[in-house]
């Protein structure tokens, strides 16, 4: 039986709330509401963009990977992808400004930082919270004053290169001062089950998928890390290679619809996203030795 999966928010979610969107394009997002969009007091959620929470009034009590954090006026909820959301509760009036970045756009500027950025966001799944404010980090507080003004300015035609520069910066600074803050010990701890945490964060969103991405870049991008280097950790820890793992589940999914559905050839070559129903077929017959129908014929006279 299959647990039920945590809904993934990415930026997406923000267009269905025009009215909570300060700011948003393809790559980067700027909302002021955290409740009324993920809706975290009906349900938990998990995240599939990077988001910084900044909190400028009052504080809020978050839930954030199965702790309770209080985050209060000049602080920061600093949340990568795959951080779960729960409840969040407050007692008195607060004001956030919540800042959001899609794992393409920074991945494309993570990458010649692997190694340091595995760590940050390991240490980040325990600690979320960090200073904004001047006396905790200048440079950061300059930095979000900045970007709140250049949204609020009347555009021009460079505003959106100037924003999207400005935010690919301010994440970097953040990601710097977040990596001179992990303690010596942590690090230790990190690196010496990093090979095994790999595996576990790749079997995890292999899980999730529904046999719908069957290439390793995909899930080397989601991860953070080149396809290389994903495949030969992949292959240290569990014996095998990322693609077989990935075509095991592909097809056991893809088994499980022809068995339990009535969708034709079309619609499932849709559904598992193939080019065409000549490549599922392809697929599906390299993978049981048999063509898509057969196998479902086959199934129904053994039941």
């Amino acid at each position: 039986m299959k647990t039920e999966k945590l809904p993934l928010i990415g930026l997406d979610r923000f267009k269905e709330h025009p009215e909570h969107v300060t700011y948003m394009d393809e790559n980067i997002a700027v909302i002021d509401s955290l409740t009324e969009v993920l809706k975290l007091n009906e349900n938990a959620v998990k995240l599939d963009c990077f988001m910084m929470v900044f909190c400028q009034e009052g504080n809020i009590n978050v839930h954030i990977n199965g702790k309770s954090y209080l985050l209060q006026k000049d602080y920061c909820a600093i949340l990568p992808p795959g951080t779960v959301l729960r409840r969040v509760l407050s007692n008195q009036t607060y004001n956030i400004k919540i800042a959001a970045a899609s794992q393409n756009f920074l991945n494309n500027i993570l990458r010649a930082n692997i190694k340091e950025t595995w760590e940050i966001i390991h240490y980040l799944y325990n600690h979320p919270i960090h200073p904004v404010k001047p006396s905790g980090s200048y440079k950061m507080y300059l930095y979000k004053e900045l970007l709140i003004n250049l949204i609020q300015e009347e555009p021009h035609i460079y505003s959106k290169q100037t924003r999207r520069f400005h935010f690919a910066g301010m994440f970097c600074e953040m990601m710097a001062l977040l990596n001179k803050s992990i303690p010596t010990t942590n690090r230790h701890e990190i690196n010496s089950n990093r090979s095994t945490l790999i595996a576990r964060d790749f079997m995890e969103l292999v899980n999730a998928d529904n046999g719908s991405h069957r290439s390793v870049s995909y899930y080397a991008d989601r991860l953070y890390y080149s396809p290389k280097y994903l495949s030969s950790t992949i292959k240290q820890v569990t014996g095998k290679s990322p693609l077989q793992i990935i075509n095991e589940h592909a097809i056991q999914e893809i088994k499980f619809k022809l068995k339990h559905s009535t969708l034709s050839m079309k619609e499932m070559a849709d559904f598992f996203d193939f080019p065409n129903p000549s490549f599922f077929g392809k697929f599906v017959k390299a993978h049981t030795g048999m063509a898509p129908l057969q196998y479902r014929l086959s199934e129904k006279k053994e039941e």
